[in-house]
């Protein structure tokens, strides 16, 4: 139940494309770009909330070499077909689905870049789909690869905000940087307070023995797509809220709630109609419980840190009201497994994966029971469902 060791894999990828493009393994980079977990400040980001974030040792891995001109040539182990393009003039529609991400990318490194070689790559993603930022994974792993190809020099910040570019741009996706910071700056056995308001990340590194807890990674078998799903329409009303809230204060001008007093809420939150007062409620106690969150991760108490993930949930479900009746199957079959310290879901509910935290020594036990129980409630997904066991890793980085 654990996740494939990440140099099998790279292995694997690196011949398979060697003998596919009848080149030397020497003559080609491999990126790995992981996925994030965020066990605590859901929901927030996008309206400059406090988060916490994770990398962890599943990713997406990408083998790639700089072409001889401008021509983009990707195939994946995951999905059919291929994507061309040529740099020079990309197109409207990249021919399938999974050509929106290398072609976001790329229109957005090129805004501020000239882009004269492309890239030949074959990639393969561990969790595609399953709510743990497998988009963000991909954006910065082609983003990771042009930037190469083309000799580009760019900050850490630079590949945060280009991969944000890309995907509220470019994939129409209106969310904020929680995904592509925890990639671009996680490290082993450390979590993330990420500042989204002010662009700031302090590492926390973990008090507790590694063999203390695992995390659990539970996937209920349905694939999310948050640009299709509810996932804009909440950030729309988080920004009505915001709005709203400052202009009874006296105040006006507010974008996002972060821009708001907590008093502000106490005051006038009642005014507010029901599902806008709900998205609210639920910005101002999750920032609070990010803040518990880190009082609890820095005095080792995983405990407490895992009941707030329970709680950061049901506020989740209650408040923002995101989370398919499937998903929530699965969370309450994680936190009701024995050892399982707390979870919550991941991907805003609507599909993807339930993330916890469990005690080493049930870990193995616990992630059966969950992965049985769920596909006994749920026949109709057993073959695309699993539960896997993991552990934290460094971000975005090259192999």
């Amino acid at each position: 139940m654990e996740f494939p060791e990440l140099e099998q894999q790279r292995r694997t990828l690196v011949d398979t494309f060697a003998d596919e493009q009848e080149i030397g393994p020497q003559n080609m980079s491999v990126i790995a770009s992981p996925y994030r977990i965020c066990p605590l400040g859901a929901h927030i980001d996008h309206q400059g909330g406090p988060v916490l974030g994770m990398t962890i040792n599943a990713c997406t891995l990408m083998a790639f070499y700089r072409a001889d001109d401008d021509q983009v040539r990707l195939k994946s182990r995951n999905y059919p077909g291929k994507v061309t393009f040529s740099l020079a003039e990309i197109p409207d529609s990249p021919g399938s689905f999974w050509g929106v991400y290398p072609r976001a990318a790329a229109l957005a490194l090129k805004e501020s870049h000239q882009l004269d070689f492309g890239i030949c790559g074959l990639l393969d993603g561990m969790l595609p789909g399953c709510g743990l930022s497998s988009s963000a994974s991909v954006l910065l792993a082609y983003i990771h690869a042009l930037a190469r190809a083309n000799d580009l020099t760019l900050s850490a910040w630079d590949y945060v905000n280009l991969t944000r570019r890309a995907e509220n741009k470019y994939i129409g996706l209106n969310n904020g940087i929680l995904d592509q910071t925890s990639i671009v700056f996680g490290q082993k056995n450390h979590l993330l307070h990420i500042d989204t308001l002010d662009q700031t990340v302090a590492k926390l590194q973990d008090r507790r023995d590694e063999n203390d807890y695992r995390i659990i990674v539970a996937y209920s078998g349905y694939s999310r797509e948050l640009t299709t799903s509810g996932y804009n329409s909440r950030v729309d009303e988080c920004r009505l809220a915001a709005a709203e809230l400052s202009r009874l204060a006296g105040r006006p001008g507010a974008q996002v709630l972060s821009g708001v007093e907590p008093s502000s809420f106490e005051r006038f939150g009642a005014q507010l109609q029901t599902h806008v007062r709900k998205r609210a409620a639920h910005f101002f106690s999750e920032s609070q419980r990010v803040m518990d969150g880190l009082t609890a991760w820095n005095n080792g108490d995983i405990e407490t840190f895992g009941k707030l993930m329970n709680q950061s949930c049901a506020s989740s479900i209650e408040q923002y009201e995101c989370g398919v009746p499937a998903v929530c199957d699965l969370q309450q079959i994680v936190s009701g497994a024995d050892g399982v310290l707390g979870s919550r879901f991941m991907g805003g509910g609507f599909g993807g994966c339930v993330v916890g935290l469990v005690r080493s020594s049930r870990a193995t036990l616990a992630a059966e029971e969950i992965e049985a129980a769920y596909k006994q409630l749920h026949p109709e997904v057993a073959e695309q469902a699993f539960v896997r066991l993991s552990r934290s890793d460094d971000g975005v980085r090259f192999l």
